[in-house]
């Protein structure tokens, strides 16, 4: 049996309706404009907008995302990490907050512990094209704690993943060059030049070459 409302209280629902349109229409521009100021590298703007986004609609996980993501590019690490938490938290199945609250915010701070529980969850759980990037990080982290034989299993899994990354040969040679096994390691770096190295990441494997290679 259907029941019909009385006219004052579909007129309120109506209301309602359209207050709550407003608004999800509301904090979709401003995510919208804080998206396209993170485009052009405006961090600072960026956040300002997603902040707008996030007082008009304080679920909206994306809009808690795009500001870690810029506050942790402005080295903001304690206002990222809590806005990398809230977007988890809203949105647990965003594999790239995990992802990345472990990069820019745990690898960049020293809590190499915390970024490999971050790496280790991502492997597990999201089981995605890219564990090859998540295995290589994790490896360096482990590296960072002088974990030299776990560094170089993950590393190892990272190649056989994706053959072609020149960072997972560097940071295999960091490895071997700790482990004191040079000649090793200059062949991954001489691997890691030729794959491009330079050009995507700077000088690094170069100038490891030039100190540790005839």
């Amino acid at each position: 049996m259907k029941t019909k409302l009385p006219g004052k209280l579909v007129l309120l629902t109506a209301v309602v309706f359209i207050l709550f349109s407003c608004s999800q229409s509301s904090s979709s521009h401003f995510f919208k404009n804080g998206t396209a100021k993170y485009n052009l590298k405006d961090y600072k703007g960026a956040i300002k907008d997603y902040k707008e986004a996030i007082k008009i609609k304080p679920d909206f996980a994306d809009a808690w995302y795009g500001k870690a993501i810029c506050e942790s590019l402005l080295k903001r690490y304690d206002d990222a990490l809590s806005s990398f938490n809230k977007a988890i938290e809203l949105d647990p199945s965003n594999k790239d907050a995990v992802f990345n609250r472990a990069y820019y915010v745990k690898q960049k701070t020293g809590d190499y512990k915390g970024a490999i529980e971050d790496y280790n969850f991502y492997i597990k759980h999201y089981k995605q094209n890219d564990d090859a990037f998540a295995y290589n990080n994790m490896g360096f982290c482990k590296y960072k704690l002088n974990d030299f034989d776990a560094a170089l299993n993950d590393i190892n899994k990272s190649l056989e993943l994706n053959e072609n990354n020149p960072m997972a040969y560097k940071n295999r040679a960091l490895i071997y060059l700790a482990k004191g096994e040079n000649e090793t390691a200059c062949a991954d770096l001489q691997k890691a030049l030729e794959l491009g190295f330079t050009k995507k990441f700077g000088d690094e494997a170069q100038k490891l070459a030039s100190e540790n290679c005839k």
